[in-house]
This record gives C-alpha cells, sequence and structure tokens, in this order.
C-alpha cells in the first residue's frame, strides 16, 4: 500500500510555489533546497533543480524506473509578478504543478 503524503506537505509546497510566482527565479533560488526537499516527498523520487538562465529552470525527477527532465520558464506576466510554466503546460500553482509532473510519469 502506498503512504499518503500528510496535507502539511502539500501546504508547504503552495507556500512555496508562491513564493515563486511573486519573485521569480531570484525566489526558486532562495527556497530551492526546502522545496526540492518537499518534492521528493510529493513524488516519492528523488527531485533536482537546475537554474539554467534567468528565466530557465530544469526539473529532474528520478526514480526506480526512470529519469525525467521537464524544461521550466519563470517570465513576468500582467495578472501577478511571475508566470511559470513546465515543457509549456502553465503550472502557477502547486496543484498544477503535480498535475503536469504527472503527465510524465
Amino acid at each position: 500500500m502506498q503512504q499518503l503524503t500528510p496535507l502539511a506537505t502539500y501546504s508547504a509546497l503552495s507556500h512555496y510555489w508562491a513564493i515563486i510566482t511573486h519573485e521569480g527565479l531570484s525566489g526558486l533560488v532562495t527556497i530551492k533546497q526546502p522545496l526540492t526537499a518537499i518534492l521528493n516527498d510529493c513524488l516519492a523520487a528523488h527531485v533536482t533543480i537546475l537554474c539554467e538562465t534567468a528565466s530557465m529552470f530544469l526539473l529532474i525527477i528520478h526514480d526506480h524506473r526512470q529519469k525525467i527532465a521537464i524544461p521550466g520558464h519563470i517570465y513576468p506576466d500582467t495578472t501577478q509578478s511571475y508566470h511559470i510554466s513546465l515543457d509549456g503546460w502553465p503550472v502557477d500553482n502547486s496543484t498544477a504543478l503535480l498535475t503536469i509532473i504527472q503527465k510524465y510519469r
């Protein structure tokens, strides 16, 4: 039976993702380590986040079955401070983030 992720973990993920939407790549750099730890727990996999350029990052997820790398972009938007996408899919909140990640797993 798969162990369920505690609700507090998802709450923390939502908090950290909001930091990125408000601060952009500088926010990602600041919270990269705790965000990675939370994604490790949520996905039951090892997660690495590489900051490539001023607006691009790479989300690498690997477990015992596979290793995937998903390109991400952070850029200014008109409705909020920053818009975030993974491989072209909008991920402006943590629910969308996990939904898109599951498409690749």
